[in-house]
């Protein structure tokens, strides 16, 4: 773990940029999760199943597919950046 070294008078507006960022985060997976779900509905697939059916190209060039791709990519890369924010000690 890496430390740095900040002036006290700046950790509060430290701690308030971390937090709006966690909340930002948050909400971004909350959403991304809504759509994933509701894809995973609508094709009665977990998203799983569907990268590893669409990367096998079985499931063709359908543009849907591409959102659905996008989001779980997004999701994914979202929730490793909110584990990040939140395993910060300030």
């Amino acid at each position: 773990m890496q430390k740095i070294a900040v002036k006290n008078e700046a950790l509060p507006l430290l701690r308030a940029g971390v937090a709006v960022k966690e909340k930002i985060l948050s909400t971004k997976v909350e959403n991304y999760l809504r759509r994933l779900k509701a894809l995973e509905k609508k094709h009665r697939m977990k998203s799983e199943k569907f990268i590893v059916k669409f990367k096998s190209g079985t499931l063709g060039d359908n543009e849907e597919w591409f959102d659905w791709l996008f989001i779980y990519e997004a999701y994914q890369k979202v929730v490793e950046q909110h584990k990040v924010i939140k395993s910060l000690s300030l």
